[in-house]
C-alpha cells in the first residue's frame, strides 16, 4: 500500500510541478505538498541524485543554498534546488521532484536541500544526503527554537541518523562543532580577520557544552565565532581542514593541505566570508581544483532577496535582510550599520505581516537584541513601520536612543513619507523575508526621490 501510495504521490507531484512551470509559478512548494500528503514517507521513498546536499544551520542557510548551486551550474552540474529558502517538509519534496523522472531515477546530478534545524532529526536520515552543511547554530527565535544548545541537539540527531552523511562544519563555532562527531567531517574556519566585533547584549557559548567550564578566546571574527578553548577540559576549535588566512573587499586567501589559493568573495561581509568558505570546502572535498573553483565564483552573488548595495548620485544605498524574531540576524546587521561611519538614515520594514494574533510570536526577542548599536551619533534617523512599532519605539528608547530621532509607525510603507534624505550619505533598508516585496518599493522609491532631489540627468 505505501508503495502504491508513493507511486500516486510522485505522478500527482510531477503532475503539479508542470502544470505550475507552464504557468511560470515554480517557485512555489505546493507540487511538493502534494506528494507528502499523498505518501507521508515520500521523502525517504523518491530517488537522490549521487550528490545530495543538505543545507543546516541558523543564519545562511538560503543564501548559501543559492550560491552553491550557482557556482555548481557553472562548474557543469546539472542542479535540483529550490531558490526561495523552502525548507520544511513540502519544499523538500518540491526539490526532489525536479531531481527525477516520472520512473523515479535521477535526472540531475546534484540536489541541494535545505533544511530546517527543528525537522532535521526526521528528515535528515530519510533524504542520507552525501553532505550535510551545518553553517552556525546561534540564538534564534525563542517560540520555536529555544535555544542553541536544543538546537545543537537536534541537529547533532540528525547527524547520528545519516551516518554515511560527511559533516561540513564551522570549526570556528563551539556549538555546531559538536555536530557529527561520528561522521567523518570537514571543517571550515577563518583566522582573526580584524573584524573587532563589537560586545554583544546576549553570549551564545558563556560556559562549555561539555563541561560547564569558561571558554576563553583567542579572537572573535563576529558574535561567539572565533578561535576558542575551555579553561577547564580543554575543548577547542576543530582542526579546520579549510581556513581563510585573509580577506579584502573582493577575494579571501584559504590554506589546506593542498597549499594556499584565492577565491573570489561577493563582498567583505564576514558572514558572506564564512559562507563563501563553506562552498569552498565542499567543493574541494568533491575534487573540483581551485582554480576552476575561483572561475566559477567570479560573478556569484547572495540572492537578490538577502541584501543588495547600490550609489545614486553620491549616496549610498544598502538594503539588508534580519530576519525578524531571530536576535544573532538583527544584532550583526545593527553591527554593520554601526561600523559605518558615515552620515545614515535607517529605514525599517522589519515586523510583523500577520493580522492572527495567533501567528504572532513574543517580543522577547527584541531584548535579546543589540539595538545599543543604533545609538550612535552617525545615525540621523530611524523610521520603523510595523504592527510591533510601539513595542520597537520602547526598546529603542531603553536603548538610549535619542526619542527626537526615532519615527514608529504602524504601517510599513509609510516610512517614505518620514524619508527626509536632504543631508545624508547613506540609506540603510533593513528588512524581514516576509517583508522583502515591501523594501523592494522602499528601495525603488528612495532611489527615485534621491535622482530627483540630488539633480541626476537621464
Amino acid at each position: 500500500m505505501n508503495k502504491f501510495r508513493f507511486w500516486i504521490g510522485l505522478w500527482g507531484g510531477k503532475t503539479f510541478l508542470f502544470l505550475w512551470k507552464l504557468f511560470h509559478a515554480e517557485r512555489d512548494d505546493r507540487p511538493g505538498m502534494v506528494s507528502v500528503r499523498i505518501c507521508e514517507d515520500f521523502l525517504a521513498r523518491v530517488a537522490k541524485p549521487k550528490l545530495t546536499i543538505v543545507v543546516t544551520g541558523t543564519n545562511g542557510k538560503t543564501t548559501i543554498s543559492n550560491m552553491l548551486a550557482e557556482t555548481l551550474k557553472k562548474l557543469g552540474y546539472k542542479v535540483a534546488y529550490n531558490d526561495w529558502g523552502a525548507n520544511h517538509n513540502a519544499g523538500q519534496a518540491r526539490c526532489l521532484l525536479d531531481a527525477v523522472s516520472i520512473f523515479n531515477k535521477p535526472i540531475k546530478d546534484v540536489a541541494i536541500i535545505e533544511a530546517d534545524e527543528l525537522i532535521s532529526p526526521v528528515n535528515v536520515p530519510r533524504l542520507k544526503p552525501a553532505y550535510l552543511i551545518v553553517n552556525n547554530v546561534s540564538r534564534d527565535s525563542m517560540l520555536r527554537n529555544g535555544n542553541p544548545e536544543y538546537i545543537a541537539d537536534r541537529l547533532r540527531r540528525a547527524a547520528e541518523g545519516s551516518p554515511e552523511s560527511v559533516v561540513v562544519m564551522c570549526g570556528d563555532d563551539p556549538v555546531s562543532s559538536l555536530i557529527g562527531e561520528n561522521n567523518r567531517r570537514v571543517a571550515f574556519g577563518a583566522k582573526y580577520l580584524g573584524t573587532n566585533p563589537l560586545d554583544t547584549m546576549v553570549d551564545d557559548y558563556p560556559v562549555c557544552l561539555k563541561c560547564g567550564g569558561k571558554p576563553r578566546y583567542t579572537y572573535r571574527n563576529y558574535r561567539n565565532i572565533g578561535e576558542y578553548k575551555c579553561s577547564k577540559c580543554g575543548y577547542k576549535n576543530s582542526e579546520r581542514d579549510y581556513l581563510v588566512e585573509s580577506a579584502n573587499d573582493t577575494h579571501m586567501v584559504v590554506s589546506e593541505k593542498g597549499g594556499k589559493f584565492t577565491y573570489p568573495i561577493p563582498n567583505s561581509a564576514i558572514h558572506n566570508i564564512y559562507n563563501t568558505a563553506a562552498m569552498v570546502s565542499i567543493l574541494r572535498d568533491i575534487g573540483e581544483k581551485p582554480e576552476n573553483i575561483a572561475k566559477a565564483l567570479e560573478s556569484i552573488k547572495p540572492p537578490a532577496s538577502r541584501e543588495g548595495s547600490e550609489v545614486v548620485c553620491g549616496v549610498n544605498i544598502h538594503r539588508k535582510l534580519a530576519k525578524t524574531h531571530n536576535p544573532t540576524a538583527v544584532s550583526t546587521v545593527f553591527e554593520n550599520i554601526k561600523k559605518d561611519k558615515s552620515k545614515k538614515l535607517l529605514l525599517m520594514v522589519l515586523d510583523e505581516i500577520f493580522e492572527n494574533p495567533k501567528k504572532s510570536e513574543t517580543v522577547a526577542w527584541f531584548y535579546d537584541t543589540d539595538y545599543e548599536f543604533l545609538n550612535d551619533e552617525s545615525v540621523t534617523k530611524i523610521v520603523l513601520g510595523g504592527d510591533r512599532y510601539l513595542d520597537h519605539k520602547l526598546r529603542m528608547l531603553l536603548a538610549g536612543i535619542d526619542e527626537s530621532k526615532i519615527i514608529c509607525i504602524p504601517k510599513h510603507l509609510d516610512v517614505l513619507n518620514y524619508a527626509d534624505i536632504s543631508d545624508v550619505e547613506t540609506v540603510y533598508i533593513v528588512y524581514d523575508i516576509y517583508t522583502s516585496a515591501e523594501a523592494g518599493k522602499v528601495t525603488a522609491e528612495i532611489t527615485e526621490r534621491i535622482k530627483k532631489e540630488r539633480g541626476e540627468t537621464k
